[in-house]
């Protein structure tokens, strides 16, 4: 049994009701490849006659060459199956076409070793202390409603409340962009954003935002329902990991 914390945030975004929370998981850290062979090597699963980061790497690599041929995918954790969302045109009939056109995509669904887990999990809930700065609710591509996966040089709406990137310290607010591995930091000011408004704030994805994972940031000096800016920079950090491809 596992017990997860989830703080409820109250959703501006219905006008007719007044108890309405969403909630967000108390995410603790992301774990890779090295992380998940450490916790199998406590449960002296993992052993020394089996590198277990190769093979959990190597099997990784198999089930996206699987998918990438037309198989579809069925593990414990995950279903994986091939799509695709972009449009043909007539003349591209009978012909190879980029997978970049079709905008090609690997699906994941929730497999058996997922649903257990959940039914044994454990919600502990907590409501956002002083929530009077801005939330980011969502981040997706608005041309095919994909969240948390952005394209290169694509739109990308953020959502959410108390967004609007306003203030006087111009260089210190914006959207930031940050790589999940702090090699790189990206902010897109708030001239860039169109519209900036207190629940979307719309952008073309910079250059310099590169296919990888990336944690997203709202900095802002905006009240919710005043002229006036605060005296500090506002930040709201994103809990999701965004996948730029």
């Amino acid at each position: 049994m596992s017990t997860i914390k989830a703080i409820a945030h109250l959703n501006e975004l219905t006008k007719d009701v007044t108890d309405d929370y969403y909630l967000r998981p108390d995410i603790l850290g992301t774990l890779r490849d090295d992380d998940i062979i450490l916790r199998l090597k406590k449960k002296e699963i993992a052993t020394e006659n089996v590198n277990g980061k190769a093979f959990v790497q190597t099997f990784h690599r198999e089930c996206a060459e699987a998918v990438n041929e037309g198989h579809n995918v069925v593990t414990g954790l995950f279903h994986s199956t091939l799509g695709f969302n972009g449009p043909v045109r007539a003349k591209d009939l009978g012909h190879n076409v980029p997978a970049g056109q079709v905008n090609a995509r690997m699906n994941f669904t929730q497999g058996e070793y997922a649903r257990e887990a959940l039914n044994d999990l454990t919600i502990s809930v907590a409501e956002q202390p002083a929530p009077t700065g801005p939330v980011i609710q969502a981040v997706t591509n608005p041309t095919v409603g994909l969240a948390d996966t952005l394209d290169t040089g694509a739109m990308a709406l953020v959502q959410g409340m108390r967004l609007a990137v306003r203030g006087e310290k111009t260089n210190e607010i914006g959207v930031y962009f940050t790589s999940v591995d702090g090699t790189a930091s990206v902010r897109i000011p708030a001239g860039q954003l169109s519209p900036n408004t207190p629940t979307r704030l719309q952008f073309v994805l910079p250059a310099d935002v590169k296919p990888g994972e990336w944690r997203v940031k709202v900095a802002t000096q905006a009240l919710a329902k005043a002229r006036t800016f605060t005296k500090d920079v506002r930040e709201y950090e994103y809990p999701n990991i965004i996948t730029v491809v």
